[in-house]
């Protein structure tokens, strides 16, 4: 090993890869002894003895801590140092892993980790790198995906690496090693609660209330109306900014750079603000507003007075 000393830090999934790549790459031999995974945070003490160990019949050993929470910028700074102290007395023949999900580049122990050995850190994915991902994992399970289908799917499942190789390997399953169809995907897997309420308000948009209603009551059986209530809110407030800029003259191009959106998004909130004036949409906000707190206040029923809101809202 050319560096025996690493902090993973980020993503959980693309963290917990690198682990067993690492452990993979080390080939170690009597895993049983010769790995020692701390499943949370150990004291110092127990974890410099646990990287002390020689290993058993094997060229190397390897100690995980899988929440070192010490790295943490409210971790126990006093172990933190303890254990920073002890890194060069680490002999060769370990290899010690530190996994965070965010870590504190203050501290003296992250520091002396990163000088001496390495450290990956690993974003939250961004859609095109789960687009990525998706194709790579549908080539090793022996399916193919078009990129327009894989950006189906991420907008379908959500942006998570975890959800998408679920879903994946449903998919693989399902279409029998085909190729994996929008079809597929509208059958097949799991969708997030924002996919959901893009899908109800474009119902209620094209005036289909009735089912509309159907998805939202049993939407409401299983999730929070506060979170139901905060999407929608921005699907009209997105509606009220894009009105007040077409009024304004602002051009497709103008309106997808002030709101962030590409500009397909732009393109169908223009459509969907057609209809609306722009005190409708304030009004819708204010109509939202008043019933998060009426539901929070245990005034209003959410599964009568949502449904009731939107009608209003969309002008059913």
């Amino acid at each position: 090993m050319k560096k025996n000393i690493y902090i993973f830090s980020g993503d959980s999934f693309m963290v917990k890869k690198s682990v067993r790549e690492l452990r993979k790459a080390l080939d170690i031999s009597n895993e049983e002894l010769n790995v020692t995974d701390f499943k949370s945070m150990p004291k110092a003490d127990e974890l410099i003895a646990a990287c002390a160990q020689v290993p058993f019949m094997s060229k190397y050993r390897l100690v995980i801590v899988s929440e070192c929470s010490v790295l943490r910028a409210k971790g126990g700074a006093e172990q933190a140092k303890k254990i920073a102290d002890n890194l060069e007395k680490i002999p060769d023949s370990t290899a010690l892993v530190l996994c965070v999900d965010s870590a504190d580049k203050r501290r003296g122990l992250y520091k002396k980790a990163k000088k001496m050995g390495e450290v990956k850190e690993f974003a939250e994915p961004r859609q095109a790198d789960c687009i990525n991902f998706i194709i790579e994992q549908a080539d090793s399970l022996g399916v193919k995906i078009s990129r327009q289908t894989a950006a189906e799917l991420v907008s379908v499942s959500g942006c998570d690496y975890y959800t998408l190789e679920n879903e994946l390997k449903k998919l693989a399953v399902y279409c029998k090693k085909e190729a994996v169809t929008s079809e597929h995907i509208k059958q097949c897997c799991s969708k997030t609660l924002e996919y959901n309420v893009f899908e109800i308000h474009g119902l209620f948009v094209n005036k289909q209330a009735q089912k509309a209603k159907l998805m939202l009551d049993d939407i409401l059986k299983s999730e929070r109306p506060e979170m139901l209530i905060g999407l929608f809110a921005r699907k009209i407030r997105d509606m009220y900014k894009a009105k007040m800029m077409i009024n304004a003259g602002y051009s497709l191009d103008k309106i997808a750079g002030t709101l962030h959106v590409k500009n397909f998004v732009a393109q169908i909130l223009y459509k969907e603000c057609k209809r609306f004036s722009v005190s409708q949409l304030r009004n819708g906000l204010l109509l939202l507003a008043d019933l998060d707190y009426s539901i929070k206040s245990g005034e209003k029923d959410a599964s009568l007075a949502l449904p009731e809101a939107l009608v209003r809202i969309y002008s059913l």
